[in-house]
């Protein structure tokens, strides 16, 4: 077995090892949380070595011999897929699985072809691989920020913990899209449970309905948007298809055909896919608003993440949130990608805007400190959701690096409130006063975070905050929609700083103010070894993001960039023009044996071409033809 098909392999046991953790740990009792943190680490582990390998290899795919010349293809195939026949005696791979879950139909079409299936179809790729390795990071400091502070049932606390894991793993890697909405949904049912049962107050089960009840409600929404790009996009056959890259290609196919149609005269195909497409994106985007969540359908957090133990307030805003983001990322913006490009950042950027600056001020106007940095995830999440419908390569890469930054900084401010909690039962600002004097080391810990969180220079949030603020101003399509948007996400940053900095002053610098200890047998002292790992691992983590971006950035890439296609040919449709994409990495900078480039793009090369050449104007330096204004070109 080759290295490759040994890789495919740990990639499957990332969705598995967690599942088989949930039914293994609740078996151990009191001793549960032991088990757990082995296990976890055990997951961190096999997780390290997928990322070391397929990072790797992700970044070699820039100079890899057999994609260059297929680098602006509009190809999408994961790599380390389960099951895939051809990559599984050596380092050749289809990006296909043969594990078939569900055979819809058994007997042939009318046009003779086999029915649908829907298959186990796992992979990886660069805009997936870190949100992976996020996933797994976590549950380790989960699990001892919640040593201390989850005494009833820890078995089935840690349990569930595995479940939550599993089903936010198995989303990511998904490349189906019944699996992707299967794993989905399944993150609610522990969620659910784990806010319900082990809340802080007798209001946790309210408040853990309220979350169910809306997160399912937008998730049905969303199931009818992914029923309906499966059957608006069969393929040529006519066969509908579930596989996530096969969409993609019949969604660029059909629409560059209506494109085509509309540039000669009849626009009336293109117009009727643009009205599906509408539809579509309102019922994808409906599930994932809620998930992310962005104003107004936010009205769930306070409760949730203000009644749910710490560690699971760490998985709700490190993990469940990205599910919302990366479902943006992975179904919206390459399967409606029009509708993007139309409604994205006047409609749903207008909601995420808004929402940086109320949830800011509603971050400024809370009174407990787990409020406050819920709501700072509220307004960082909306500032993402912008990054992504810029729908161009700094936007995009900027959004999935701070998917796993975000993540990071957020996740490990709600484990640095388990400090706190272990000791007083209490985030109440009014009741800390400082505790710098108190708690040296913790302060200096925390503070760490706080400018993480804030996006100083030199940590991880200020890298990918500055590259989506940079696809705001993008060039190839400047109007004062973007600038506008662009200047308020810059002044959600401003905010941020502002809340931020005064919480730390009052819990901080003040005089000295305590409330009562939890319990007699309450931890005392400072950070103790736990809890340094805890929380102080994550910090660390910030800061060699801060230095060090780069690696995520090279892995991303040759992904990113292709979804940066998909929207400028989606640009180039909405304003009426010709598209010519320009490689402005082609091989003649880096000399390599040709390889044909495949079919999906050609026509669109073509038919830039053609009609550059009737205009007189040439597509060859990478304008479109008889405007010079197509947006896929390179200026």
């Amino acid at each position: 077995m080759s290295e490759y098909a040994v890789v495919s392999v740990l990639v499957l046991l990332l969705v598995l090892l967690p599942l088989v953790s949930a039914v293994v740990v609740p078996a151990f009792g009191r001793v549960a949380r032991r088990v757990a943190l082995l296990l976890a680490l055990l997951h961190l582990g096999v997780t390290g070595a997928v990322v070391i390998y397929a990072g790797a290899w992700l970044t070699q795919r820039n100079t890899d011999p057999r994609l260059n010349g297929d680098i602006g293809s509009l190809h999408f195939s994961p790599e380390f897929v389960p099951g895939d026949s051809a990559g599984s005696s050596g380092n050749g791979t289809d990006g296909r699985t043969t594990w078939t879950v569900l055979s819809l139909s058994g007997k042939p079409t009318a046009r003779g072809t086999t029915g649908p299936n829907v298959q186990f179809y796992l992979g990886v790729d660069g805009l997936n691989l870190w949100l992976v390795a996020l996933a797994s990071v976590m549950l380790v400091p989960v699990i001892l920020v919640s040593w201390e502070s989850v005494q009833h049932r820890p078995g089935a606390f840690y349990g569930w913990l595995f479940v939550l894991q599993a089903g936010v793993i198995g989303a990511f890697l998904s490349f189906d899209v019944v699996l992707f909405y299967v794993f989905f949904e399944l993150t609610l049912i522990p969620s659910f449970f784990l806010i319900g049962n082990w809340g802080a107050t007798s209001a946790r089960r309210d408040a853990a309905r309220k979350f169910f009840l809306y997160t399912l409600a937008g998730s049905l929404l969303t199931l009818v948007g992914v029923i309906g790009v499966v059957l608006t996009n069969p393929s040529e056959d006519g066969t509908i298809t579930f596989s996530i890259p096969k969409l993609m290609a019949n969604v660029q196919e059909g629409m560059h055909a209506a494109h085509l149609k509309a540039l000669a005269g009849d626009g009336s195909a293109l117009a009727a896919k643009h009205q599906t497409q509408f539809w579509l994106f309102l019922a994808l985007m409906a599930g994932f608003m809620v998930k992310v969540p962005i104003w107004p359908f936010h009205t769930w957090l306070p409760s949730a993440y203000g009644e749910a133990p710490t560690g699971v307030t760490m998985l709700l805003s490190a993990l469940m949130a990205k599910l919302g983001t990366f479902g943006i990322l992975r179904l919206v913006l390459p399967l409606v990608p029009d509708a993007a490009i139309q409604y994205g950042l006047p409609v749903i950027g207008g909601f995420a805007a808004f929402g940086i600056v109320y949830a800011a001020l509603c971050a400024y106007a809370s009174k407990d400190m787990k409020l406050v940095i819920a709501y700072s995830s509220v307004s960082h999440l909306g500032f993402l959701v912008l990054g992504l419908f810029a729908f161009n390569r700094e936007g995009l890469a900027g959004s999935a690096l701070h998917m796993v930054n975000h993540g990071l900084s957020t996740g490990a401010l709600f484990a640095s409130l388990g400090f706190l909690m272990d000791r007083y039962r209490t985030t109440d600002i009014a009741k800390f006063g400082g505790l710098m004097g108190r708690y040296p080391n913790f302060a200096i810990l925390f503070f760490a975070l706080a400018l993480a969180s804030v996006g100083l220079p030199g940590l991880n949030n200020f890298v990918s905050e500055m590259m989506m603020l940079a696809g705001l101003f993008d060039a190839r399509s400047p109007g004062l929609k973007s600038l506008a948007l662009a200047v308020v996400a810059a002044t959600g940053i401003f905010l941020s700083a502002w809340y931020v900095f005064t919480m730390l002053r009052a819990v901080f610098f003040n005089p000295l103010k305590e409330p009562e200890r939890a319990a007699p047998e309450a931890p005392a002292g400072d950070v103790s070894r736990r809890e340094f790992f805890a929380f102080g691992s994550l910090a660390a983590l910030c800061l060699v993001l801060g230095l060090l971006p780069q690696p995520l950035l090279d892995a991303m890439k040759q992904d990113v960039r292709k979804l940066s296609i998909v929207g400028d040919a989606a640009r180039a449709r909405v304003q009426g023009v010709p598209f010519v994409y320009v490689d402005d990495e082609a091989p003649a900078a880096r000399p390599s044996p040709p390889v044909e480039r495949p079919q999906l793009l050609e026509p669109i090369l073509k038919g830039g071409q053609e009609k550059g050449a009737g205009n007189g104007k040439g597509a060859a330096k990478g304008k479109a033809a008889g405007n010079g204004k197509g947006p896929g070109a390179k200026e």
